[in-house]
């Protein structure tokens, strides 16, 4: 059978031409129509096909959140280039680093990282094969699309990588993820099934980085595949997000992203007249010790928060809670598999274990990208199944729960414990802001449980408080025999937490 996939902008374009595609809130924002979208992209295509990018071509961004990013990636998508949004939260060598792996052929930047821009591409001259850079701030991109010639739009082809998204690395040096036309559509194909994402008058305000999966092809791409709109924030702001949610005009029906962002919108006086008035689905990422009461409050405001489990390898998402469900949070559970997506919990031999049983997790699906950059495929892949280092196990209710990653397995006395298992056991412990758990050696067990505390004011805790609470919810073996208190937990450039430097803060303690 042939597979075909259209052109989004294209489609959109002729069919539903005057609505809003893509917006900014910044006061010097602009709303685009799908034609006007159309427009552009289709100059844009011609200007990098100009400049000589050719197909799998990389076109590197270090930008702050603009509709523009869309531009990029659908021109991109036109000619079968290669997008790679840079995280500018790194430090520069970092950002070097990724250059130099990436070898993009156009660089393009923005007034706020014009300076660092330049540098990179000057540290890269001989390195890295640049052929223009363009800019936000200078005018060149506006005056590059204005003198292009029209690229029109067709077929995509399912098979060719669109975004090259570097991962976080907090398990490791950083690797490129290889997002294909056909996993950001198959994506938004198994969004329409869980998250309503194909009802007429979809709108969604995005408020991640869209250097990120979780802003890019979370919710972003998979309300544009579907024709709605997306309004971007240019960073993040609680309180501008929280007015945004609640303004009946802008009407928005669609906000997704990390627990942290929830905290803070949470916990801003406004939050308890908030009605939310067009907001028909929220999901967060990311789980710790907030999560059951963030999920309560937003229930109290009428708004069933959608959890789940997915990575930027996975689609990105695997497993979503489409429906209501008091207990969820407290349960730990990420939802039911996707109808896109088929998993498998495996032992370490890769034999699928007993039902109920924790293992690894493996999927498999349209959503899972082909490989990395630069990477034999082997190295993540057994028969088709990526093997995600994440451990979980299915319930009788056929819900996923992850219990960790598998690197962040530890035994002690020969059990084997999931440091997420006991965080959300732990995430009850009054005065907690909080908390991680990791395992370290111990010359009786061979390995034990640390816990790293974040105290709220006044508070103190102690490795008694926390034991005395997880007593008879958590297996003894599984209770922490060792307690950090810190100011704050350590997280790196994309806010998850760094268990080794929670580590290497407890080697360092007096």
């Amino acid at each position: 059978m042939t597979e075909l996939l259209t052109d989004w902008v294209d489609y959109h374009a002729r069919h539903r031409p005057e609505s809003v595609a893509v917006a900014t809130v910044e006061p010097d924002g602009s709303n685009l129509t799908w034609a006007e979208l159309e427009h552009r992209v289709a100059r844009l295509a011609r200007v990098l096909l100009d400049a000589g990018v050719a197909r799998g071509d990389r076109v590197s961004l270090i930008v702050e959140n603009d509709p523009r990013i869309f531009e990029v990636q659908f021109a991109c998508m036109r000619i079968g280039a290669i997008m790679v949004p840079l995280n500018w939260r790194l430090a520069e060598p970092e950002l070097r680093e990724q250059l130099v792996d990436a070898a993009p052929v156009v660089l393009i930047h923005d007034a706020r990282w014009a300076e660092l821009a330049g540098r990179l591409a000057g540290h890269l001259a001989n390195a890295v094969p640049l052929r223009t850079v363009l800019s936000w701030a200078d005018g060149s991109y506006e005056q590059a699309i204005a003198a292009g010639e029209p690229v029109g739009g067709g077929e995509l082809d399912p098979d060719a990588v669109t975004q090259l998204l570097y991962t976080s690395g907090t398990t490791g040096r950083p690797k490129g993820a290889l997002c294909t036309n056909r996993t950001i559509v198959a994506q938004a194909q198994n969004l329409a099934h869980s998250s309503r994402m194909a009802e007429p008058g979809g709108h969604h305000l995005n408020i991640v980085p869209l250097f990120h999966a979780g802003g890019l092809n979370v919710f972003s791409n998979a309300m544009l595949f579907w024709g709605g709109r997306v309004t971007t924030v240019g960073r993040f702001d609680a309180g501008t997000a929280l007015r945004l949610l609640n303004d009946p005009d802008l009407a928005v029906t669609h906000l997704c992203g990390v627990l942290q962002m929830y905290e803070w919108m949470t916990a801003l006086p406004e939050f308890g007249q908030s009605s939310f008035p067009t907001l028909r689905t929220v999901l967060f990422g990311g789980w710790g010790p907030s999560a059951a009461g963030i999920y309560a409050a937003w229930a109290e405001r009428g708004i069933w928060v959608q959890l789940s489990y997915g990575a930027t390898e996975l689609g990105p998402n695997v497993s979503i809670l489409s429906r209501p469900d008091p207990s969820a949070a407290e349960r730990g559970t990420s939802g039911t598999i996707l109808p896109h997506t088929r998993i498998r919990i495996v032992d370490p031999d890769g034999s699928d274990v007993a039902a109920g049983e924790s293992g690894e997790i493996w999927v498999r699906g349209p959503g899972v990208i082909p490989g990395y950059w630069h990477q034999d495929p082997a190295e993540s892949f057994t028969d088709g199944w990526f093997r995600t280092g994440d451990a979980g196990r299915v319930g009788d209710d056929a819900q996923l729960y992850v219990v960790g990653r598998v690197r962040e397995r530890y035994r002690t006395g020969g059990e084997n414990v999931y440091p997420a298992e006991v965080e959300t056991v732990l995430a009850g412990l009054p005065g907690v802001a909080e908390l991680a758990v990791l395992g370290i050696p111990d010359e009786k067990w061979g390995e034990t449980g640390l816990v790293a505390v974040v105290p709220e004011p006044g508070v103190t805790i102690t490795l008694e408080d926390v034991r005395a609470f997880a007593d008879g919810r958590l297996a003894r073996f599984k209770l922490p025999t060792e307690l950090i208190v810190l100011p704050a937990l350590p997280r790196s450039a994309t806010e998850k937490i760094s268990r080794p430097a929670i580590r290497e803060a407890w080697e360092r303690r007096d």
